[in-house]
């Protein structure tokens, strides 16, 4: 995974783009259209179309960018998508197992956090719950550098 966030723009608007394009997207290199992303994101169409073309001209790209044919990750936004995902995962997992938060609380406070995390601090609280591969609700945790788990033989698919 690409550790220098320095190096993408990093915003939470970004991170959230990301992240719905890679859940929209199964995580592969299926395009997404315009449309389901300002659905899935709950912002007009026309933003939608200004932040994917930011993305595409961000260095590195962070997606890739076909007018009328979607929109889909690139490498280093498969990256930057995983890495939130992590971070999201590994919150979700300390407040649940460290702090008695419900699960029912877990993700709008985990959704708040996972983007101002340092890398130390993901290693720490990794570390502290002894690297699990799944979340409270069961989905798997990206590995530190961007891998997905397998589980009983099976690699994990990133819901």
């Amino acid at each position: 995974m690409a550790r220098s966030r320095e190096q993408l723009a990093n915003t939470e608007s970004v991170d959230n783009y990301l992240k719905a394009i890679f859940h929209l997207g199964g995580g592969q290199k299926e395009r997404i259209s315009s449309g389901e992303l300002a659905e899935r994101l709950g912002v007009a169409p026309a933003s939608v179309t200004n932040m994917i073309q930011k993305l595409a001209a961000s260095t590195p790209p962070l997606v890739e960018y076909e007018r009328h044919y979607g929109v889909r990750l690139s490498r280093a936004g498969r990256r930057r998508a995983l890495e939130i995902i992590r971070h999201h995962r590994l919150i979700e997992t300390f407040l649940y197992e460290v702090l008695s938060y419900p699960i029912d609380e877990i993700h709008d406070e985990a959704e708040r956090l996972e983007h101002f995390i340092s890398e130390s601090f993901e290693k720490r609280v990794a570390d502290k719950l002894g690297n699990p591969q799944l979340d409270p609700h069961g989905h798997c945790i990206p590995s530190f550098d961007g891998s997905m788990p397998e589980i009983h033989g099976v690699s994990c698919n990133c819901e």
